[in-house]
């Protein structure tokens, strides 16, 4: 048993012996096998890998409050003059995080890309048709501070400087697009609204006009209202001043009847100047002296006479001149003049005042690019070379020309003793 191990120990040892010795035998083999490939990788590496890429990256943040502050005082204007839409202020207000999704949306489309690629002659100096690849990394905000981290724009290419370029340019004809489509928003609602408030001006004229009209019409109506009153106050007391000179023609008839009868034909006016010292006594009808015997029928006939030979009584009615002062007054309405003679109604209607002053404010608003961006820029493009995986090639040949030529030389041993052996045999 013991004999049997030994023995087995023994051939082990010769085994080892007899690898090594074949080892080194064809170590020139071995090292030449291993150093061709070596060679052959390295060659390869140096003439037929591809150059080395460059990663090139640009970060940027939300745009500053400043620029959100700038392009709300533009789109909240035409809003906040109107408290109906007060309600819907905050709907319409641009945010931080709308208008950085907006520039985003326009960071991210191939078209944009496209034309920064072909303007800016970059087609020619990477020498190739198509943009190059570019990705965005959105992030969040830090888990352990909180903070708000940067999103990333990146590439790879093998000319990191134009690409850089390249990168540089396409965020800044992103952001000028973005905001130039938020100021062409704020300019379209601006003119929206002029041409709004223009609609609303002209109703308010029409309607101020009409309303003008109305009160016209109605201050005529109440005046040929009130020149009726007074044309039939005149005609009644026409009327009644015609009624009395008639009813005294009839009392001077029956007095110069009475006076001829009784035989008085001429006055008797000299007795009362005669007899009496007082000449406060008025020449007129009396309570105790009768006409018939004051006048006589000759002086009764004559008033008859000149009282039916008057053909208006105007002169005899005072009340007439206050009558004709009143339609003087009506008819010189200042009220009336003033309203017909108006040609502007727009300074008597405050809502009108109120549009015109709205007006001047909207038209001097110059929207503009100053001071306005949709991203702030945390820092500019710059690259990176990728590790490169040449090392890493030489390396595997090496050691895989190394495995591959022990195993050969493994197999060409084995054969050798396959063939000693039988030519032993044959012996």
């Amino acid at each position: 048993m013991n004999d049997g191990n030994s023995r087995q120990y023994y051939d082990d040892e010769i085994d080892l012996r007899q690898l090594f010795k074949s080892l080194k035998e064809h170590s020139r083999f071995i090292f030449g096998f291993t150093g061709v490939v070596t060679l052959l990788a390295i060659g390869y590496v140096l003439f037929f890998s591809p150059p080395s890429q460059y990663k090139v990256e640009t970060s940027f943040f939300k745009p500053t409050k400043s620029s959100v502050t700038k392009l709300n005082q533009y789109s909240l204007l035409d809003e906040t003059t109107n408290t109906a839409n007060t309600a819907n202020t905050a709907n319409t207000a641009n945010t931080a995080e709308s208008i950085f999704n907006e520039f985003l949306t326009t960071l991210n489309s191939k078209v944009l890309q496209r034309e920064v690629f072909i303007d800016g002659g970059y087609r020619e100096k990477l020498g190739r048709e198509g943009a190059p690849s570019i990705s965005i990394t959105k992030n969040k905000e830090s888990v352990l501070t909180g903070v708000a981290l940067p999103h990333i724009l990146s590439t790879q290419s093998s000319n990191p400087d134009v690409v850089t370029e390249f990168l540089n340019e396409v965020l800044t004809v992103a952001d000028k697009k973005t905001v130039n489509s938020l100021i062409n928003v704020q300019k379209l609602k601006i003119s929206n609204r002029l041409n709004k408030i223009t609609t609303e001006r002209q109703l308010l004229l029409t309607k101020a006009k009409q309303d003008r009209l109305s009160q016209i019409k109605r201050i005529k109506e109440n005046d040929n209202q009130k020149l009726q009153e007074i044309n039939n106050k005149i005609h009644a007391t026409r009327f009644i001043a015609k009624t009395e000179r008639m009813n005294e023609i009839v009392t001077l008839k029956d007095a110069a009847q009475l006076a001829a009868t009784l035989g008085i034909i001429d006055n008797n006016l000299s007795l009362f100047n005669k007899s009496s010292s007082n000449l406060n006594i008025a020449i007129q009808s009396g309570t105790n002296i009768p006409d018939w015997y004051l006048y006589g029928e000759t002086a009764l006939l004559k008033m008859i006479e000149s009282l039916k030979a008057r053909e208006n009584d105007d002169a005899y009615i005072p009340e007439l001149a206050i009558f004709d002062t009143q339609i003087k007054d009506i008819s010189d309405n200042p009220l009336l003049q003033t309203l017909e003679e108006r040609l502007d109604d727009s300074p008597f209607t405050n809502e009108i005042s109120q549009l015109d002053i709205e007006t001047m404010q909207l038209k001097s608003i110059r929207p503009d690019l100053a001071g306005i961006n949709a991203m702030q820029l945390y820092q500019s493009s710059n690259s990176e070379i990728i590790p490169s995986k040449n090392r890493l090639i030489i390396a595997l040949a090496f050691i895989g020309s190394f495995m591959l030529s022990l195993v050969l030389v493994f197999l060409m041993n084995a054969f050798k003793e396959e063939d000693v052996t039988s030519i032993q045999k044959s012996k």
